[in-house]
């Protein structure tokens, strides 16, 4: 006689090592967020992935790699949406104004990438560059075309490199999210992106309304 099939059995569902690892990266993002590097467990990165705990250090061989691999994971998410806006859109201040949109909304959506950065500054302080700031030195030749069109089309300041305009888009827009964590009451990202706009634009132009330079979808 066969045996009688439980249909109330969950079916096991194979995963690629792929998949997996996102998982993992998922869990470990969302725990070390909220209980910080310290107090993070392995054993609930595990369980909220839904795997054993010999699986996560079998994919990553201590807790450090375990919290730098998620910063990674967070990180790359948010390229991954920047690449997008950069490669379809042509006109170069709806470029950079649709990309820093993106950029905000993206912290908005993830506010545990935030949190990740704070507890990396807490636990590991000033012995390594933060892994934001490496990535951005890294990848920042992936960009500067976008300061150079922008140069090449309006009025900029004529002492301003596209290395400095880059840097200065990034730095103000690191610290527009930290200030929006500290308004009361609370405030979207994305919610400043004009201010930080026209901030950035009377920063490198002399024009008296960026925004109307703006092609609006």
């Amino acid at each position: 006689m066969k045996a009688k099939i439980n249909e109330s059995e969950p079916k096991r569902v194979h995963k690629s090592a792929g998949q997996r690892e996102d998982e993992i990266l998922f869990a470990a993002s969302q725990v070390f967020a909220d209980r910080g590097y310290q107090r993070a467990d392995v054993q609930a990165i595990a369980d909220l992935a839904c795997v054993g705990k010999g699986t996560v250090y079998r994919y990553f061989s201590t807790k450090e790699v375990l919290f730098k691999a998620a910063m990674h994971y967070q990180l790359n998410l948010l390229v991954s949406r920047l690449e997008v806006v950069r490669d379809n859109h042509l006109e170069p201040l709806s470029r950079l104004y649709e990309m820093m949109r993106v950029f905000l909304k993206y912290f908005d959506q993830h506010p545990e990438t935030i949190e990740l950065f704070v507890h990396e500054r807490a636990e590991f302080g000033r012995e390594i560059m933060p892994i934001y700031f490496q990535l951005k030195n890294e990848e920042s030749h992936k960009w500067l075309f976008i300061f150079a069109d922008i140069q090449q089309h309006y009025p900029v300041r004529p002492e301003l490199s596209t290395e400095e305009m880059s840097s200065l888009c990034g730095e103000l827009l690191h610290g527009s999210l930290y200030m929006t964590m500290a308004k009361q009451p609370p405030v979207t990202a994305v919610s400043r992106l004009e201010q930080v706009f026209s901030f950035y634009i009377h920063g490198i132009m002399q024009i008296d309304d960026p925004l109307k330079l703006i092609q609006r979808q």
